[in-house]
């Protein structure tokens, strides 16, 4: 019975991360398109992001949890990578006038991460790491949101 129990308390949670980690992905992809609609970074964005992660992390039960902190500033980082990867994918394919999903295909990952990694410096990297931080404070807040 107690294992029955236990099953049924892990499965929403683990649904939980998933939902957090599409969320994440979602909003890296949404942050940037809104990067090239607007020609700037947009690293304020990585606030925005955080807020869903957070908001669906508490309500599966992780609320005022060190894993759930965890989590959430994974999924915050992972975000900001996405998008910044996105964004430095999408500046080599107008360099070569292409499409992101030719140059996807065609260039090497490290020429990518290389570009983004530039992007993702001084300031920008400073407000990833803010929101980054207040995800975690959101997260250890003790009291779990109502359903």
């Amino acid at each position: 019975m107690q294992r029955e129990v236990a099953i049924q308390q892990q499965r929403p949670r683990a649904i939980g991360i998933a939902t957090a980690l599409m969320c994440a992905l979602a909003g890296g992809a949404i942050w940037c398109l809104l990067s090239l609609y607007s020609r700037s970074d947009l690293a304020v964005f990585a606030f925005i992001v955080a807020l869903p992660v957070v908001w669906t992390l508490r309500s599966h039960g992780y609320a005022g949890r060190s894993s759930g902190a965890l989590i959430a500033a994974v999924c915050v980082a992972l975000a900001s990578a996405y998008s910044f990867y996105l964004q430095a994918v999408a500046q080599i394919a107008s360099l070569l006038g292409l499409s992101m999903r030719a140059t996807l295909l065609q260039m090497e990952p490290g020429m990518a991460i290389a570009i983004a990694r530039a992007n993702l410096s001084g300031w920008n990297a400073a407000i990833v790491g803010v929101a980054v931080v207040l995800a975690i404070a959101l997260m250890l807040r003790a009291g779990a949101l109502q359903r």
